[in-house]
């Protein structure tokens, strides 16, 4: 049976949950199968994160659920004649077999990217995970169809010289050559790139003007917050000024914008990010196209940036670093696997787990804890160190450094009073003692007294 809500607590004259287009293919039931969407609705918001420990959605997560889920009801009610209420797990399994045959279609006959159908198959398990722990199904479904996030998954991983060149450029990227060392014809050029970048006049630039444009930190910060914090195209075009909390040191996303709507919010940054970050706060107060706005990053049109100009970005970056890129799927992403790379060769994999945000790690992570805040941090900065030192000297290996302590765990220590060991050839010491006066000289008497007796 299907859960049904409790009258009691129902406000029929509330407004309706479902679409007026859904409630047209209903009919007759259309006042019903509101009252279920309204009850799953008010489940996901008190629940639906966790429901043993009764934590819930935020509103605006649990929205974006219903819609999805009222958009493949219709589906099903024209592609396949569905005559049950709602939506069972036998009819999920053929609706994303249809999403992925690209049946089902956007309005203007577009296909649905790859992320779109991940986003309505989650929707699809939330409202059936619902029903199973309302006891209306006597398993959990689970989706027969896997979709990625489109090919991100194929971008390249830079190596730590490649990261550490990266870093270089971007810190460096679009400065100007001096006011006073440019010929009127060069000046007059560079005055039109300037105007661009401060959005003024061409005929208004000074040279006070030049100098705010020499010293943009925006690629800089863009790029090193992108690489610490895994950001995705998407959190690079929604993210806020107050995302940032320079006394903690960390990226805030709240989940209801995050990409894929990831739980773990608090993100480590390196001490180079937070200087890239304060700067550029500092910095874009000055520009008049960020007035009333908290978007912290726009570029030169004054719009967030896009997947595509993001990738420009990057390849531009790495064309001036002279990084190798024929043949390689340089990607923004590049900067997202290449941290999950190099942040699991220099800590831990729950570390990892936790700065990406992701859930591929899920057993590691619930047999170890989740890492501090602060110990992530100290990994990143292990991170950059090694990608500065590779960047400089063409001799360094990064990858032959081993932590043996991380690799082999720490030695167990001895007792001191089991430290001295008597053999056929003399007195012998081998042991792992800490280092304190107390220590060392209950060794030596224990020395002095064994050869006291072995000479009487």
């Amino acid at each position: 049976m299907i859960p049904q809500p409790d009258q009691t607590d129902t406000d029929s004259s509330g407004p309706s949950v479902i679409t007026d287009t859904l409630c047209g293919l209903l009919g007759d039931d259309s006042d019903q199968v509101d009252d279920i969407y309204q009850t799953w609705y008010e489940w996901m918001v008190q629940k639906g994160e966790d429901q043993v420990k009764e934590e819930g959605l935020s509103g605006s997560t649990a929205g974006n659920y219903i819609d999805r889920l009222d958009q493949l009801h219709r589906e099903a009610i024209k592609l396949f004649g569905l005559d049950s209420q709602l939506i069972d797990p036998d009819q999920a399994d053929e609706l994303l077999l249809l999403l992925a045959r690209d049946t089902i279609t956007k309005q203007n006959g577009e296909q649905y990217s790859d992320t779109s159908k991940r986003k309505f198959s989650n929707a699809l398990q939330k409202y059936l995970q619902w029903r199973y722990h309302e006891g209306d199904l006597d398993y959990e479904w689970k989706p027969s169809i896997k979709f990625s996030d489109g090919n991100h998954t194929q971008a390249a991983e830079f190596t730590y010289e490649e990261v550490g060149r990266l870093f270089e450029e971007a810190q460096s990227y679009g400065k100007l050559p001096s006011y006073y060392e440019t010929s009127p014809e060069e000046r007059e050029q560079i005055k039109g790139l300037v105007a661009q970048r401060l959005g003024k006049p061409k005929e208004d630039i000074n040279r006070d003007d030049w100098r705010k444009a020499d010293q943009s930190s925006k690629i800089w910060s863009v790029v090193s917050v992108g690489y610490d914090a895994g950001l995705t195209p998407k959190e690079v075009h929604d993210a806020k000024v107050s995302w940032y909390k320079p006394d903690q040191q960390i990226l805030k996303i709240p989940t209801e914008v995050a990409a894929k709507e990831r739980d773990k919010e608090e993100i480590s940054l390196s001490d180079e990010s937070s200087e890239a970050m304060s700067r550029w706060i500092q910095e874009r107060r000055h520009l008049e196209k960020y007035d009333g706005t908290n978007t912290l990053w726009l570029n030169r049109e004054g719009n967030p940036y896009t997947s595509g100009s993001l990738c420009r970005i990057i390849r531009k970056l790495c064309e001036n670093a002279e990084i190798p890129s024929k043949d390689r799927p340089i990607r923004w992403y590049s900067l997202r696997h290449s941290l999950g790379r190099h942040m699991e060769s220099d800590g831990s994999l729950n570390q990892t787990n936790d700065q990406l945000r992701h859930d591929t790690y899920e057993t590691t992570v619930e047999t170890y804890g989740d890492s501090a805040v602060e110990e992530r941090q100290s990994t990143l900065n292990k991170s950059r160190k090694k990608a500065e030192r590779a960047a400089k000297d063409p001799d360094y290996e990064p990858y032959e450094e081993v932590d043996v302590t991380r690799k082999f765990g720490e030695p167990e220590e001895t007792a001191p009073e089991d430290a001295v060991t008597s053999t056929d050839s003399g007195m012998h010491v081998d042991a792992h003692v800490r280092d304190t006066m107390e220590n060392r000289a209950d060794i030596s008497r224990q020395l002095l007294s064994d050869d006291g007796s072995s000479s009487s």
